[in-house]
């Protein structure tokens, strides 16, 4: 039988990131990796939850292993609602307002939801692949939208929204993460997030708000700086999502959206067929931590940790690649972002690093929809050691400036 003539079109069009191709590349043991982007697993509660965990195994006994209903327990929703309220300046009813399987089930839903093939999805130079694939998935056109020093270009963002109009194309969704962006570090100024909102109201366009990272602020950022897009005024057209696992443990996959109800109940149709619910027991066990009022404490610690191995990051660039290079200060969250001279291509000099230094990154590109970017990278600080940043930013300066020469 020729299988590959019962692949749907959808399924056609799929593709592994080049970044997940390099997996078994960067993460070898002996490598010194600034590739893994996700958090450090000594931030992860895990005695705190280890506790939660015997106590609703104790108190619930099999109910705790049950089917949960699809748009999530009713308890945790209204506690992310009264979080996002009180910290974050988002108010939402209950109605717009759904659990879901991690960001990333988010996205994919969101994706069925709202994209046909051939609209139009605007994102950010450089962006989130994880986001991009997704779209890409429902055949959506790709647009990336150039970078200032406080945010998306908004002039470029209007031109090529009425570009992909009169080209035929329907301008859909713009799809943003404006605190501490994956993968460049990047953040927002105040005026570009409320210019967004009128940009999209305008043209008739939706935003995607991707706050994962948000809770992860240093000392001395205002959070009141870092509000949300969907927190300002006339932001009815903005869908947000965030999420737990990079304040709590990413294996819980627990993360919420809120929007428009008509879009909510939707995305709730589509649960229903995608996994039918939520993890029950990892819902139980967020709601106890909540109830507990033990989160914020541990925000506290997870953004210390973090801060101090970006310091140090930024600290070894100045020794090693003040010549070489130029990069950004994140003001929080994983990530920072690396520009080369634009003859050095970073994906090349990532197999010489692993090859012959033992130390990985990853390079710029695969983040640019247009193809551009091989002269930079993203370094991820979580996961390294504070002395294998010093020693793994050494080696990796002296390959640019064989590179360079």
């Amino acid at each position: 039988m020729p299988f590959d003539e019962m692949i749907s079109e959808d399924a056609k069009v799929m593709k592994s990131s080049l970044i997940r191709q390099l997996t078994g590349l960067v993460n070898q043991p002996d490598v010194i990796s600034f590739a893994t982007g996700s958090p450090n697993a000594e931030m992860f509660p895990h005695e705190q939850l280890a506790e939660i965990f015997n106590d609703l195994v104790e108190a619930e006994k099999g109910k705790l292993f049950q089917y949960s209903v699809t748009r999530g327990n009713a308890e945790l929703i209204e506690a992310v609602r009264e979080r996002n309220a009180r910290v974050h300046g988002i108010e939402a009813a209950t109605e717009e307002t759904i659990l879901v399987s991690g960001s990333q089930q988010g996205l994919d839903f969101i994706a069925r939801v709202l994209l046909d093939p051939g609209d139009t999805v605007f994102v950010e130079l450089p962006n989130y692949i994880g986001a991009t694939a997704s779209f890409e998935n429902y055949r959506a056109r790709m647009v990336g939208v150039n970078k200032t020093p406080d945010g998306m270009d908004l002039d470029d963002l209007r031109a090529k929204i009425r570009q992909a109009r009169s080209e035929g194309s329907t301008p859909k969704l713009i799809y943003v993460i404006p605190n501490f962006q994956n993968p460049s570090g990047h953040t927002w100024d105040l005026p570009t997030r409320e210019g967004l909102i009128k940009v999209a109201r305008e043209e008739n366009v939706l935003i995607i708000e991707d706050d994962a990272y948000g809770e992860i602020y240093f000392s001395g950022d205002d959070p009141e700086i870092l509000k949300p897009i969907k927190s300002h005024d006339g932001a009815e057209n903005v869908i947000y999502m965030s999420t737990f696992s990079k304040v709590l443990a990413p294996g819980l996959r627990v993360a919420w959206i809120v929007g428009p109800q008509e879009i909510v109940r939707r995305i709730e149709l589509t649960k229903e067929t995608g996994d039918l619910c939520t993890s029950t027991v990892s819902q139980k066990l967020i709601l106890e931590y909540l109830k507990r009022d033990w989160l914020d404490a541990h925000l506290a610690e997870v953004r210390g940790f973090y801060e101090t191995k970006c310091i140090l990051m930024q600290a070894a660039l100045e020794n090693h690649m003040a010549k070489l290079a130029k990069w950004n200060r994140p003001q929080g969250g994983l990530f920072l972002w690396v520009e080369l001279l634009e003859q050095i291509d970073t994906l090349p000099l990532l197999r010489q690093a692993v090859e012959e230094e033992r130390v990985a990154f990853i390079p710029g590109q695969p983040f640019f929809v247009d193809g551009s970017g091989s002269n930079t990278l993203r370094l991820s600080f979580s996961n390294v050691s504070d002395d294998n940043i010093e020693l793994g930013l050494e080696k990796i300066s002296g390959l640019i400036a064989q590179a360079a020469r």
